[in-house]
C-alpha cells in the first residue's frame, strides 16, 4: 500500500515540489500553505462573497467573545493593519461587526460581530471545518497528532526568530 502511494505521489507531484537547493521540507510546507490559501480564497469568494482578510477578521471575532482591536486582530492574523482595517471597514458597512471606543484606549475601536456577522461566522466555520478535515482525511488520529505536534516544534524555532529580530 506505501509502495502504491509513492508511486502516486511521483505521479502526481507539482512543478517546483522537489526544487534543487529547495529541495526541503519546510520549502514545501510553504507551498502547501499557498496551496491552501488559494482554495481558500476562492471558497470564501464563490460561497460567501467574502475576501481572505474580511474572513480572517470575522474568524478572530468570532472566536473573541469581548471582542478585539484592529492591532490585535491583525497580530493574531500576522496581518498588515492597513489589510485588516480595509476589511473592518467593509464588514461595518455589511453590519457584521460593530465598534465601539475602547475604554482603555479612547484612540481604539473595540469590533465585535452583530448577530447577522455571527449567523455567518457559523455558516462558513462549517465550511473551513470541514475543508480542514478533508485535508487530513487519509491520516490516522496518532499521525495528525503528530503532525501536529511537528508543526508547533517549527512554529517555536520561527517564533524565537522573529522574536530575535
Amino acid at each position: 500500500m506505501a509502495e502504491n502511494a509513492d508511486r502516486l505521489l511521483a505521479e502526481e507531484e507539482l512543478p517546483g515540489w522537489r526544487l534543487g537547493e529547495l529541495n526541503y521540507p519546510t520549502f514545501r510546507m510553504a507551498l502547501l500553505a499557498k496551496m491552501m490559501d488559494r482554495l481558500t480564497i476562492r471558497q470564501l469568494a464563490d460561497e460567501f462573497g467574502l475576501t481572505y482578510a474580511q474572513w480572517r477578521v470575522i474568524a478572530r471575532l468570532g472566536e473573541l467573545r469581548d471582542g478585539a482591536t484592529v492591532g490585535r486582530i491583525a497580530e493574531q492574523a500576522l496581518a498588515d493593519r492597513a489589510e485588516v482595517s480595509r476589511a473592518v471597514s467593509w464588514l461595518a458597512e455589511q453590519q457584521l461587526l460593530s465598534r465601539t471606543e475602547d475604554p482603555s484606549d479612547r484612540r481604539a475601536q473595540v469590533l465585535r460581530l452583530t448577530a447577522k456577522g455571527r449567523k455567518l461566522y457559523s455558516k462558513v466555520i462549517r465550511t473551513r471545518t470541514a475543508f480542514h478535515q478533508s485535508i487530513t482525511a487519509a491520516l490516522s488520529a496518532e499521525e495528525i497528532a503528530q503532525f501536529d505536534g511537528l508543526i508547533d516544534k517549527i512554529r517555536l524555532t520561527l517564533q524565537a526568530k522573529v522574536d530575535a529580530l
